[in-house]
């Protein structure tokens, strides 16, 4: 009977352990589900990124990929050239940059204007813009090569015959730079006037030439370009037009001018150093092949880069795209020169 009752008590016991068991048990999970939302309701989890998981995977670093960020108002500028006036009374072409915009030829017209941007941008240079202040183009039209400007009233508020005379050759051939256009004619608020207020003429078309004119319109013109005196910021060039009755050989004919000097009246000149002098010229395929005395063989680099940029300027209007030098017919390698030609030279860049 002993027996009997000490199993009774076991198993009352064990009874007990296992009610206790559960009801803890179902305590925990309900601890659990109330702190812990079902993570199969996505309602709840909009502030959350999903991820890839990688746990357990080898991780491996993607390559750094560099990128260059271009400023959009860079991205929206263009190159030009376009004609300026300079404090010695010159037309000077200048390469340099504006905002981009469709009707691109207006718009370069309107850098030439007195207060514009791009003249405030070449302060220091010695340049200035060719249309009086205010000028706007009204309209412009293009056809079989000419072009026809229409500008606003403001265009004949000029102080000279001779402003008048640089204005028209500026525009002339700022808008000629274009393959489209080859001749340009004037109009002022939508009138064809026979003369501007100092008494240019412009009741015909304009064509390229004659620009910063020495001599005479009539016979074979050439342009030869000079260097004029450094300002604050450079100096630049200039292309001066001499006449003559023919020419047999233009690029012997410029050359020759230019070996000559600048025009002495003038403060220009023609950066090749005393002493050295030309011999002739000779023309392979698209090189010139320059000669010259042998007072050559003492240039410095410096003086060879200011000859080299001068010379290949003049010579590009004749589609020479390069120029070597010989010293009496020996080059200047054999000769024992050894320049570097460095950047080509360019129109007179701001």
């Amino acid at each position: 009977m002993a027996y009997k009752r000490i199993i009774s008590l076991i198993m009352i016991i064990c009874l007990s352990l296992s009610i206790t068991a559960c009801g803890t048990l179902d305590m925990m999970v309900g601890l659990k589900q109330e702190n812990n939302p079902d993570t199969t309701d996505f309602a709840n989890l909009t502030d959350f990124e999903i991820v890839e998981d990688t746990i357990g995977e080898e991780i491996v670093e993607e390559p750094v990929i560099e990128t260059v960020t271009v400023d959009p108002e860079q991205a929206k500028v263009t190159d030009i050239l376009a004609y300026f006036e300079d404090e010695n009374g010159f037309v000077v072409p200048v390469n340099t940059k504006i905002d981009w915009e469709e009707g691109i030829a207006k718009a370069t017209l309107r850098s030439m204007v007195a207060g514009s941007e791009t003249e405030k941008k070449l302060a220091g240079s010695g340049l200035h813009g060719v249309l009086p202040e205010g000028t706007e183009i009204r309209g412009m039209a293009i056809k079989d090569g000419l072009c026809r400007v229409d500008f606003t009233k403001n265009i004949l508020n000029t102080s000279s015959y001779e402003q008048e005379e640089n204005m028209i050759s500026a525009i002339t051939y700022t808008l000629t730079e274009f393959p489209t256009i080859d001749k340009v004619e004037l109009l002022v608020e939508g009138q064809a006037l026979a003369s501007l207020s100092k008494g240019y003429a412009i009741n015909t078309a304009f064509e390229r030439g004659n620009i910063n004119l020495h001599g005479s319109r009539d016979g074979v013109n050439f342009t030869v370009y000079y260097k004029a005196p450094d300002t604050e910021v450079m100096g630049h060039y200039v292309p001066i037009t001499f006449s003559a009755s023919s020419l047999n050989n233009p690029v012997k004919n410029v050359l020759e001018k230019l070996f000559s000097g600048a025009p002495e009246e003038t403060v220009l000149s023609n950066n090749i150093p005393v002493g050295i002098n030309l011999r002739g010229v000779d023309i392979v395929s698209d090189t010139a092949v320059v000669n010259l005395g042998v007072g050559a063989v003492n240039l410095s680099e410096e003086e060879y880069r200011d000859m080299n940029a001068i010379v290949v300027l003049c010579l590009e209007q004749y589609g020479i795209s390069d120029v070597e030098f010989n010293i009496e017919g020996v080059s200047f390698e054999e000769a024992g020169l050894h320049f570097d030609d460095g950047v080509m030279p360019a129109f007179n860049q701001y």
